[in-house]
């Protein structure tokens, strides 16, 4: 039986500290607003994380903001996800609004034709916070 392959210490270390490939979570900002951030990988296999989150932050705020900036992977089930949310807001007087993501990002809507489908834009701040939160609520619930 040949000899059972050794892994170097720092490549076992490397795979161990690797992140999750998908994290998403969601707070309530105030202002008739949520946050809910998404980081990592949105595939088939993540999906229902983001759609669950999604709900339950449209459950508690009129405006909820999905931030895409450390999302580095889309498929068409979460673009598919992320379109539903946005229909099922403005079905009900609400708003779905996209902070843009990485360009790879970005290019899934535009080939799966959904940008048109969904608010979106950026903002400068790196963490949500509540004044980037205020402008972006004031800007979309603005008559």
């Amino acid at each position: 039986m040949p000899p059972k392959p050794h892994l170097a210490d720092s490549i076992v270390d490397h795979a161990r500290a690797r992140p999750p490939a998908f994290e998403c979570s969601w707070v309530n900002g105030g202002f008739e607003a949520a946050w809910v951030s998404v980081a990592g990988e949105l595939d088939i296999a993540t999906t229902p994380q983001l759609e669950r989150a999604l709900r339950e932050a449209q459950v508690q705020a009129r405006l909820v903001v999905l931030d895409l900036r450390e999302l580095a992977f889309i498929d068409n089930f979460g673009v598919h996800a992320i379109v539903n949310a946005g229909i099922r807001a403005r079905q009900v007087g609400h708003r779905l609004f996209l902070l843009r993501g990485s360009p790879g990002v970005d290019r899934v809507f535009t080939l799966t034709g959904s940008s048109g489908d969904v608010l979106n834009g950026d903002i400068r701040s790196v963490e949500p916070s509540v004044e980037a939160l205020a402008q972006v609520v004031e800007e979309e619930l603005a008559p």
